[in-house]
């Protein structure tokens, strides 16, 4: 990022809080001890898509306020970042790169060596060229939060995102900008479209009312009821669908199972407990306060899912 994008550089992190807010959402953190480095961010706002570069310089975790109005792509340029959604869970190092889409709850974990190249798309941008290109009405066209994970995808993302960087340049002429903005900020999102996964883009998706809202209604409830015992049944009559139904949706839409997302669901909140404990916490109990009853499998599945042991995370949090 050229230097004369850079909005702050600061040991506050309330400020940094109130600057970044401005631009994205407001929110609240959580972290332990003093920054390591100073907070910073840069900013390069274009038309309908604005890039963003920041550090905060300490191991930090991040709850923002739900947006509607515009997309989020991430992609981690150093360090490490856990982005988590009701949909997806990404815990990724350098290069990893995530949608979160509007409307959803998020939250965002990075280690003190990250810093985060954001990508400020509005969603009404994104729906209209969408409904353009697959005749579709702005209301059939699901933004859904992914990890682009697709090498192919996200090496033509991380193409057209340089272009449009180097248009956001402030060096660049203003002619030239007014000439060359609109069509980068087409090709970037054109390229997100692209990445898409192909069942959010397939007709059978685009068509039905009925699984976006059957869905929606599952994960609501699944979110909510994660720390008490849950059936497959308690699920589909919440969503006020069949099991069948039920299955179907959660594998077009997510590709798991609804009890394979709990299991997600779980392995997230009793990750932000083991990094948030409270007095007299302990690693067996939290595990079991989050459904975790086989305490062998459930090391299994949090290593694998986050990289390391319980009692690491346990052990770094203390």
């Amino acid at each position: 990022m050229p230097s004369q994008s850079l909005l702050f550089a600061t040991t506050d992190l309330g400020q940094a809080r109130d600057q970044i807010s401005r631009i994205y959402t407001s929110y609240r953190y959580h972290t332990r001890g003093a920054c390591r480095l100073p907070a910073s961010m840069y900013n390069l706002p274009g038309q309908a898509i604005g890039l963003s570069k920041f550090a905060y310089g300490t191991d930090i975790t991040i709850d923002p306020e739900p947006f509607d109005d515009f997309v989020l792509v991430l992609t981690t340029l150093s360090g490490h970042s856990a982005i988590c959604t009701p949909s997806i869970h990404s815990n990724g190092g350098i290069g990893s790169t995530v949608l979160v889409a509007p409307g959803e709850r998020s939250s965002y974990h990075y280690d003190s060596a990250n810093t985060q190249l954001v990508t400020r798309i509005e969603a009404q941008r994104i729906v209209e060229l969408a409904g353009s290109m697959f005749n579709l009405k702005a209301w059939e066209f699901p933004l859904m939060s992914q990890v682009i994970s697709d090498p192919r995808q996200r090496a033509q993302w991380h193409a057209s995102l340089n272009q449009l960087r180097q248009i956001l340049d402030p060096a660049v002429g203003a002619q030239s900008r007014a000439l060359l903005l609109p069509r980068a900020e087409e090709l970037l999102i054109l390229s997100l479209l692209c990445a898409q996964s192909s069942r959010q883009l397939s007709g059978t998706a685009m068509s039905s009312s009925v699984m976006p809202a059957c869905l929606k209604r599952a994960i609501a409830y699944i979110e909510e009821h994660a720390d008490q015992p849950v059936t497959l049944l308690d699920v589909a009559q919440a969503a006020h669908c069949g099991i069948r139904s039920l299955h179907r949706a959660f594998h077009e839409w997510r590709g798991i199972s609804p009890m394979r997302y709990l299991k997600e669901v779980r392995l997230r909140n009793v990750r932000q407990a083991l990094l948030n404990p409270c007095e007299g916490d302990c690693v067996t109990d939290l595990a079991i306060r989050w459904g975790f009853l086989h305490l062998g499998q459930f090391s299994v599945d949090y290593r694998r899912a986050f990289g390391e042991k319980p009692s690491e995370t346990f052990r770094r949090a203390r």
